[in-house]
């Protein structure tokens, strides 16, 4: 192989190398993943995230604490810092969100939707977009003292918080399942085809909305197709 040869041979694999890591790169879906909670092991918690990156494309968002433990990543987003616009962009433009690490108070504030801090405020609107959470649960995990001791009604109560965050599709794993329970919920969520429905062309009418944009799986009722004709709502799915 000659020169001329050569240099268009290492030419064409540097541009397969850069089309290929572009590729990756598009095809990794954009989520959200929230530090605010004390561990008790952050380094594992830093690793979970490391390897959530590899999978996702990431968009950290931390407290105070946990940002001077994340020095030297790129476009942390302070959560104490941030503003209403900053943390709408995360639950419009994001598919999906996990918290490695979380508290007893996350806990009842997502079971009874208290919404008055930035944390479960932000948990919430993810919910009311039907958006996948996912959870660590090691931290609010009861260690085999805390069975024993503590009182039944406290580990009823914590039980049934549980189950009631369960019920709206919050998924609580260990922190070494995470990744996969992530990757598990955001495929669902890409099936997912919700259903149109006459009720919600009728709430878009009283809002006055003319344009209802719905994920690209949704189904739409004839009925609900008649009446947006009739009152001029168009339907647009996501492309």
């Amino acid at each position: 192989m000659d020169v001329k040869e050569k240099v268009k041979e290492l030419v064409r694999q540097a541009v397969e190398t850069y089309m290929s890591e572009q590729g990756n790169s598009q095809e990794k879906p954009t989520i959200t993943v929230l530090l605010n909670y004390f561990s008790s092991n952050p380094e594992l918690i830093l690793k979970a995230v490391t390897e959530i990156k590899q999978s996702f494309q990431v968009q950290l968002v931390a407290s105070k604490e946990w940002e001077e433990l994340l020095k030297g990543e790129q476009d942390v987003l302070s959560l104490d810092q941030a503003d209403y616009r900053q943390l709408e962009k995360l639950w419009n433009f994001t598919d999906l969100l996990i918290l490695p690490v979380a508290s007893f108070q996350l806990v009842s504030k997502l079971a009874l939707m208290v919404d008055d801090d930035r944390t479960s405020y932000t948990a919430i609107q993810f919910q009311l977009l039907g958006k996948p959470i996912v959870i660590a649960h090691n931290e609010v995990e009861l260690g085999v003292y805390q069975q024993i001791l503590a009182p039944h009604s406290v580990q009823e109560k914590l039980q049934s918080y549980l189950r009631t965050t369960q019920k709206d599709q919050v998924k609580w794993v260990p922190l070494k399942q995470l990744l996969r329970t992530a990757k598990e919920q955001h495929q669902q969520y890409k099936d997912k085809q919700p259903l149109i429905m006459a009720k919600h062309i009728e709430h878009a009418a009283r809002e006055n909305v003319k344009t209802i944009t719905v994920p690209k799986e949704s189904k739409i009722t004839p009925v609900a197709k008649d009446m947006a004709r009739e009152m001029k709502i168009e339907i647009q799915k996501e492309t």
